[in-house]
């Protein structure tokens, strides 16, 4: 009887974990921006996974519980001899390390190359086996979490503010003039429609792209988006405080405390202060007073360190945001406030705009890529790289192209001078899992001129796809809701991206084909994908559109799965893979 009791209770265990990893009720991620009049909290519900029929279904489930069911996939998958138990020689090179995490550079002799000590997961107790606990914690040690925020600065107005360049916040192209053709200083909203009729005369070379010197060849303005002569970014600290993030908890409050600890009486409620008392009172946060209430806890009406601490573990949010990553769906934003309400926007392309007057968050979802996509494109590079067609590579046939940014012995896991496709796909196949199964939210601070905001890829070009979005925008800008948009109107945007993670070598990002900027801060080409592919896309920003493609136009049509009008990457690795 007290063994059916136990297996019960199990049973239950096991279907409450189940019902829970569906729902993802206890799983949420929150941002905080530090704004002016106080912080604004957002909050996202991220789904990963997708349904489908009975036999093949994956129920979607938060950053926290994916990322731990990929330990629990990585496990079985280093247990060679099906003992349950993860031995260190079994996992040897196997799973993912520091290194793996680093953007691919051209390899240093190896003379010069600086020893680093790799961490060791085995180390909790040290007993030549490695658990479940000890995998989490030495993913931990390495950077890798279930949910991480990385921040982009503007990298034009980093340059706009250097010696010699105008501050004031003045357009750095002249896109807004070229696109008021009735010169009224307004756009309509057939302006904005108009744009690539009105801009395809400036393709000088013909590309399906508009960049900075096209816009201006004159070369009046045009240098205000150039970089630092050395090519490095202007450092800026992001105003966006959250997990995962590359500061400690300890330093974002003493960032709360710095922008906001004031000796104002009326913000402060300390009256007679001369000095700040680095506690924050509910003015002083801006928080309403139900919110304020939750983490006041001896009721002082002023927020220490302590009590900082858990408002950034756990803030009441400002703006809900709910995400399936993994799906076509739409985002869905629902504010507390219902005057923030109206503010809340979906565009037709399923992203969610949070408009502030002169502040707008845009918050999008990069489309993932498919395991099936993954393995072609390693195969495509796998084959590219096999120039005598034995079926498998020698050092020297990878040493022309640095193979997918990973060194030849790291690939050769029986070190026996040769690597097979089956070394490869096993390589980056258990390390793409325990990444992908991540969230990572890139914050890109993009400025306040219509060419900045435009350039969602952040490559210095506007594409003929960045263009017709144009129009949707007017709705969110139009302050005065006279359906004309004002240069004075386009507000300081700030565009959240959020995508599974990747591996920063494999294939020059292919992952991520939305990346504009390479490590340098210096826009990158979209160089990965068939052979096919990369011979038509012309331009190199990743796409091939009508024009590009050299097949009949039915073909297109059928490799254009979402018929946006481009086939992108994975579009092109699919087709391939239909061959």
């Amino acid at each position: 009887m007290k063994r059916f009791g136990l297996v019960l209770l199990l049973l239950v265990g096991v279907l409450t974990t189940q019902a829970a990893a569906r729902e993802g009720s206890d799983e949420s991620e929150s941002v905080v921006f530090l704004g002016d009049n106080g912080v604004i909290v957002l909050k996202f519900e991220i789904r990963l996974g997708e349904t489908g029929p009975r036999e093949t279904t994956t129920y979607e489930t938060g950053p926290r519980t994916a990322f731990e069911q990929s330990v629990e996939r990585l496990m079985q998958a280093l247990d060679k001899d099906g003992n349950g138990i993860v031995k260190v020689e079994e996992a040897q090179g196997r799973y993912l390390t520091s290194r793996d995490l680093q953007p691919a550079r051209v390899p240093v002799p190896a003379g010069n190359r600086p020893l680093v000590a790799e961490p060791n997961p085995d180390v909790t107790p040290a007993d030549g086996k490695i658990t479940r606990q000890e995998f989490l914690a030495y993913f931990k040690r390495i950077g890798l979490f279930p949910f991480q925020m990385l921040y982009q600065s503007n990298v034009a107005t980093a340059a706009m503010n250097r010696p010699g360049r105008p501050a004031d916040g003045s357009p750095s192209v002249p896109l807004f003039a070229r696109l008021d053709t009735n010169g009224d200083g307004k756009l309509s909203s057939s302006e904005l429609t108009d744009a690539l009729k009105t801009l395809h005369k400036l393709d000088l070379d013909d590309d399906e792209t508009i960049s900075l010197a096209e816009l201006n060849p004159l070369g009046n303005g045009a240098g205000l988006n150039a970089m630092p002569a050395n090519g490095a970014r202007n450092p800026a600290k992001s105003p966006f405080l959250g997990v995962g993030s590359d500061e400690s908890i300890s330093k974002q409050i003493g960032r709360l405390i710095d922008k906001y600890d004031s000796v104002d009486p009326l913000k402060s409620g300390v009256e007679g202060a001369t000095v700040r008392n680095q506690k924050l009172s509910r003015q002083e946060l801006g928080l309403s007073v139900a919110s304020f209430a939750r983490f006041d806890g001896d009721g002082d009406g002023q927020l220490d360190f302590d009590e900082l601490r858990q408002f950034l573990s756990d803030p009441d949010p400002t703006i809900q945001i709910m995400v399936p990553l993994d799906r076509m769906d739409s985002l869905a934003a629902t504010a507390h406030q219902p005057e923030l309400q109206e503010k809340l926007k979906i565009t037709p392309d399923g992203s969610a705009n949070i408009n502030l007057g002169s502040l707008q968050f845009s918050v999008v979802r990069n489309p993932s890529f498919a395991p099936l996509s993954v393995d072609l494109l390693l195969k495509q590079q796998f084959m590219a790289a096999d120039t005598d067609a034995n079926g498998y590579l020698e050092k020297s046939e990878t040493e022309r192209i640095f193979l997918l940014g990973v060194p030849f012995e790291s690939l050769d896991t029986d070190k026996n001078g040769k690597i097979f496709l089956g070394e490869l796909l096993e390589y980056f196949s258990l390390r793409l899992d325990s990444t992908r199964s991540r969230v990572v939210l890139t914050i890109q601070e993009q400025g306040r001129t219509l060419f900045e905001i435009l350039d969602t890829d952040r490559d210095q070009r506007l594409s003929f796809r960045e263009l017709q979005v144009a129009a949707d925008r007017l709705s969110l800008w139009d302050q005065d809701g006279d359906g004309e948009l004002k240069e004075s109107e386009v507000p300081l945007q700030y565009r959240l991206v959020l995508a599974r993670g990747n591996l920063p070598g494999l294939g020059n990002g292919f992952l991520n084909p939305n990346l504009g900027m390479n490590p340098q801060g210096i826009p990158a080409e979209r160089t990965a994908g068939p052979v096919w592919f990369l011979k038509m896309d012309k331009n190199r920003d990743g796409e091939v559109s009508t024009r590009e493609f050299l097949g009949d136009l039915s073909l297109f049509a059928e490799f254009d799965r979402n018929h946006d009008g481009f086939i992108d990457l994975n579009e092109a690795a699919l087709a391939q893979g239909s061959d």
